[in-house]
């Protein structure tokens, strides 16, 4: 048919958006299948957590005798799904296999292993040395150590590497009855109403292994060390005293830095009432790291130091005595001593040490010294043996040594008040 004159031929062109709705269609089709690859390598990386997650519940549960919930073990320091125990593991769940020990790492990529949970079980009497003082305890050695590349000189005593014990609060109960926890670990004891098998006492440590433990990790570890401590009394046949829920009306932030011993409290109340009524020396510490005082806590420590200007000031006195050089003093080795009471259970359990050197457990009732390292002396309180010593810095041995007797008199005379003992037998004047 012919066109009439005049009129245009009309040109067909493709649809407008033709193009770009196949270029939109295959996106979509690319995402689809994009999507199912994505969810189906989120499903298998779910699946793995899975079996990464049962597998590290079976070997903590293999690795802890099934005293430690492995959950919560795998919860510890913002959560992980791998863990593996230590090849130093110790099988301990048995009658005479204690004490023992189980040890848990956190596995990283790819393939490394990071300090993660550890836990201890050991029964009274001990059969390993459980309450060690003296020359072997070092409280300044990590800060010594760590700085010692420090542009300016190091304030070792400032901080010390752990913070003293913290008692226990459990609700209707008087102060430390339990346990105590620290900045990294906690301690349960289950004391045996009737004991059975010379075993007196059942206790667990669980510590968490790395830096900064938060909050709701230090009250994990006492709650793990509390679940894990009754299991293990039952399995040996201690019934408790009193079996108590695991809840606590507080917990103290604990803390690693000395204060002026001047104004001391808590476990350290004995030493600012020694420094009013005796006098200030430069001989003597400045800085003190307290706990709070538990009423009836079965462990009690005081920490006292030197800062660097109260060894500088005392150091013009010294001429002739045995003492090291100054900057071994300032960096290496500080002016350092500590009191530690031990009550019940842990006052047969006490190893005084001296320069490589370990003494013989001391018997309670007994007073002596041991190597001018440890003084000790003991007491009866509520019906139960204590033993109160007093450990010496190597370093600091001779510079304190003529104040030693009358600081030690005073810290016992003071500790023993507190709780009411009796029958105080102190070293005798040849000591």
């Amino acid at each position: 048919m012919e066109r009439p004159e005049g009129a245009r031929e009309r040109v067909r062109f493709p649809a407008r958006g033709g193009r770009l709705r196949d270029t939109f269609n295959r996106c979509v089709a690319l995402t689809a299948v994009a999507g199912l690859a994505l969810s189906g390598w989120a499903v298998w990386l779910e699946a793995e957590e899975h079996r990464d997650r049962q597998a590290s519940r079976a070997r903590i549960t293999d690795a802890c005798a099934g005293l430690a919930d492995p959950d919560r073990v795998l919860g510890l320091h913002g959560g992980t799904a791998r863990a593996v125990q230590g090849s130093d593991v110790t099988q301990w769940f048995t009658k005479d296999a204690t004490p023992g020990r189980c040890v848990i790492y956190r596995v990283g990529e790819p393939g490394t292993t990071y300090g993660h949970f550890e836990m201890e079980v050991w029964t009274n009497p001990a059969e390993w040395e459980t309450n060690v003082v003296g020359a072997a305890v070092h409280p300044f050695q990590q800060q010594s150590r760590s700085d010692l590349t420090a542009p300016a000189p190091v304030d070792v005593t400032r901080r010390a590497d752990h913070s003293p014990d913290y008692p226990l609060d459990n609700p209707g109960e008087d102060d430390g009855r339990l346990g105590h926890y620290n900045d990294d670990s906690a301690t349960f004891k289950v004391t045996c109403e009737k004991p059975k098998n010379d075993i007196t006492s059942v206790n667990v440590r669980t510590k968490a292994d790395y830096d900064d433990v938060s909050f709701t990790d230090r009250l994990t570890l006492i709650e793990l060390a509390a679940e894990a401590a009754y299991k293990a009394a039952d399995h040996f046949d201690c019934t408790p005293e009193q079996r108590l829920p695991v809840t606590f009306a507080r917990l103290w932030i604990p803390d690693t830095g000395l204060k002026a011993a001047a104004s001391a409290e808590g476990s350290c109340r004995w030493y600012a009432d020694f420094l009013r009524a005796e006098g200030d020396d430069a001989r003597l510490p400045d800085r003190a790291l307290a706990s709070p005082a538990g009423e009836h806590s079965f462990k009690e420590t005081c920490l006292l130091a030197a800062s660097p200007a109260r060894v500088k000031r005392a150091w013009p006195a010294l001429s002739g005595e045995s003492v090291p050089h100054l900057d071994d003093v300032l960096d290496d080795s500080p002016w350092h001593l500590q009191t530690d009471s031990f009550f019940g259970d842990e006052a047969r359990e006490v190893t005084p040490t001296a320069f490589g050197d370990r003494g013989s457990r001391i018997e309670p009732g007994t007073a002596g010294e041991f190597s001018g390292s440890v003084w000790w002396a003991s007491s009866i309180c509520d019906g139960e043996p204590a033993v109160h010593t007093l450990g010496v810095s190597t370093s600091y041995a001779d510079v304190a040594g003529p104040r030693l007797r009358a600081l030690f008199r005073s810290y016992v005379e003071r500790v023993t008040a507190a709780r009411d003992c009796e029958d105080i037998t102190f070293p005798t004047p040849s000591a």
